[in-house]
């Protein structure tokens, strides 16, 4: 096992959490925005690029692309095809004005729209104001560019100018580094950037997310509110049964072994093994669960894979 520990963020970034804001890592980068903005949506794009849209509790707020080259980027061809693309939207403003006090690489535009609407009580007509923020970040070394795109309705009360301000000067960029920080909703950890994130499932108190890597596959579920159904049983054996029911490890069963082991043996009808294990060649589970009581969670873990070797991949899940 690798001394890297799952859960231990420290080193993970250079700039701190701004009062009142939360921050965002996900696929490598990470930034910080007000502290209701949660992660709504996320897409794999062509070409490598990768899609998120955050949201508050009533609409969407900012939408990020960011694309990142094996060589150098040809920054100023990327930029000019997300110029043309966010022009039908931009064109139409009645204001546009250039976000100054901008980190170097930045370039960011605030635009106003008016229109004319009747007031809350419907007697009379005011002007209603709605703004974009469109942000461009050109690496200085051309290895990664990032799209943003800011959403203000009449009721939001944030700057415009602020927002996009706090997010350039906390983004980072962790291409570079051998672990990626995945930061989201009431979870935060780290894992080799080899780790490919291949699918979610975001739950009311069950977040998981399944990792791949050269047909090995990591699945990593955080399980919010454990006291609630620990009372009766120990975390091994609530986890054994958690994954027992679950249809994406199909070739094991699950047996506790104390109060957090986990051990394995393959079901009946796959002596010879399942398909997918037959598929990938990998036939071993290492499997295991850690309750964090501070949190009131507990997380379970499960890598498929093929040799003793792949085990060094793996983050320790001890602390």
């Amino acid at each position: 096992m690798s001394k890297n520990i799952l859960h231990n963020m420290d080193g993970c970034y250079d700039h701190a959490v701004p009062q009142g804001s939360r921050r965002i890592a996900w696929d490598g980068v990470s930034f910080c925005v007000p502290g209701n903005w949660e992660l709504a949506v996320f897409k794999s794009l062509r070409k490598g690029a990768m899609r998120i849209e955050l949201e508050d509790e009533y609409s969407v707020r900012l939408e990020s692309e960011w694309i990142r080259g094996r060589k150098r980027l040809k920054l100023d061809k990327i930029m000019k095809s997300y110029e043309k693309a966010s022009k039908p939207l931009t064109v139409k403003a009645d204001e546009r004005t250039d976000i100054t006090g901008l980190p170097k690489g930045w370039n960011a535009t605030h635009f106003v729209f008016k229109e004319t609407g009747a007031t809350e009580e419907g007697d009379s007509i005011e002007v209603i104001q709605h703004d974009l923020v469109t942000a461009f970040y050109l690496c200085p070394e051309s290895r990664i560019f990032c799209f943003f795109l800011l959403h203000f309705m009449p009721e939001d009360k944030e700057s415009p100018g602020d927002i996009i301000r706090q997010i350039a000067a906390t983004f980072e960029d962790h291409g570079q580094k051998e672990l990626w920080p995945w930061e989201l909703f009431d979870i935060a950890f780290k894992l080799p950037r080899e780790l490919t994130l291949e699918k979610t499932s975001f739950d009311i108190g069950a977040k998981l997310m399944v990792f791949h890597w050269k047909l090995r596959r990591y699945f990593l579920w955080h399980m919010s509110c454990a006291d609630v159904f620990l009372k009766d049983t120990s975390p091994a054996a609530w986890a054994c049964g958690h994954m027992n029911a679950s249809k994406l490890l199909k070739g094991p069963v699950f047996h506790p072994d104390g109060e957090s082991g986990i051990s394995w043996r393959r079901r009946r009808p796959y002596f010879l093994g399942h398909r997918e294990e037959i598929a990938s060649l990998c036939y071993k589970y290492d499997v295991g669960c850690r309750l964090i009581a501070e949190e009131n969670k507990l997380v379970l873990w499960a890598y498929h894979y093929r040799k003793a070797a792949d085990l060094e991949l793996l983050p320790d899940h001890s602390s």
